[in-house]
C-alpha cells in the first residue's frame, strides 16, 4: 500500500524512548507499505532530533541524521514528494479551515493529496496516512485516507 508518513512518525522511528517507537520502526521496515512523506518532514525531524539531543534523549545526533538522511535518500524506505508551494498552501489552508488543524499537520495532509494521492496505481486504490497525532489522522480519515 502506498502509504503517507507524518514527521510524527517518522521523528519517533529514531527516538528510542518515545511511545511507539517499535511500531514506527517496524513501519519503515515494512515490505508491505510504500513510504512517501513531504520534503518539509526532512525539516521538521531535524528539528525534533536537534531538539532531542540538546537535552539529552538522543546521543548519537550525528549518527541519527545521516540515518535519517538515508532512509530519505534515493535507496531509502521513504520517498520525498513534493508539490508546487502554492498550490499547497492554498490548499492547506483550506484544511485548516474544515478541521481546524495545526499549519504543519495541514500542510502534511495537502502534501498528500496533492503529490502522493496521483502515484497510486489504479483510480479506486486508496492512499495510506500515518500519524501520531489524533486530530491529524481524523481529518486524514474524514479526506478518504486510509489510516495505517
Amino acid at each position: 500500500m502506498l502509504t503517507y508518513i507524518d514527521s510524527s512518525i517518522l521523528a519517533c522511528a529514531y527516538l528510542f524512548d518515545e511511545p511507539g517507537h517499535d511500531k514506527a520502526r517496524a513501519l519503515l521496515q515494512s515490505s508491505d507499505h510504500l513510504l512517501v512523506t513531504g520534503t518539509l518532514t526532512v525539516v521538521e525531524v531535524t528539528g525534533v532530533l536537534v531538539r532531542a539531543s540538546r537535552c539529552h534523549r538522543l546521543l548519537e545526533l550525528d549518527m541519527t541524521l545521516a540515518t535519517l538522511a538515508s532512509d530519505l535518500g534515493e535507496d531509502g524506505p521513504v520517498t520525498l514528494v513534493a508539490a508546487p508551494r502554492d498550490t499547497v498552501e492554498r490548499r492547506a489552508t483550506q484544511i485548516v479551515y474544515a478541521h481546524g488543524l495545526r499549519a504543519l499537520d495541514a500542510l502534511h495532509l495537502a502534501t498528500a493529496e496533492l503529490a502522493a494521492v496521483p502515484l497510486l496505481e489504479s483510480p479506486g486504490d486508496k492512499l495510506g496516512f500515518a500519524s501520531r497525532g489524533t486530530a491529524q489522522s481524523e481529518a486524514a480519515a474524514a479526506l478518504g485516507f486510509t489510516p495505517v
